[in-house]
């Protein structure tokens, strides 16, 4: 079950990373419910992990320190997925999208800078 779920999952994000390669032509208000059906497909498979994730959860315990299983090579991964996410892509984007394709180098130049 772990399994078929598992690549349940990464069929789902394939498709789901598949539909910038149809923006461009998804510019025209024909294509409209293409823009509506990624956007609930995204809520339902979201409300769906969250239903799953909570019949796992047993107490409040357990809800805020994940029952005590998070090692801190996890805890350090985590927070540096969020510091990544949020605070660069999401800023870089808007940059792209203000500067054209110059804003790309931006996003380049901050990882080079994370990494280094």
């Amino acid at each position: 079950m772990k399994l078929k779920s598992f690549c349940g999952a990464i069929f789902t994000t394939f498709l789901v990373l598949s539909i910038p390669a149809y923006a461009q032509s998804a510019v025209a208000s024909e294509y409209r419910w293409l823009t509506f059906l990624v956007f609930s497909s995204i809520i339902a498979a979201t409300m769906y992990i969250t239903y799953w994730a909570s019949k796992r959860v047993k107490s409040t315990a357990d809800f805020y320190a994940a029952g005590n299983s998070i090692s801190g090579l996890q805890n350090g991964w985590a927070i540096a997925g969020d510091y990544l996410s949020a605070a660069s892509f999401l800023g870089i984007a808007g940059l792209i999208s203000l500067f054209g394709y110059d804003g790309f180098m931006y996003s380049v130049g901050f990882l080079m800078g994370y990494i280094a």
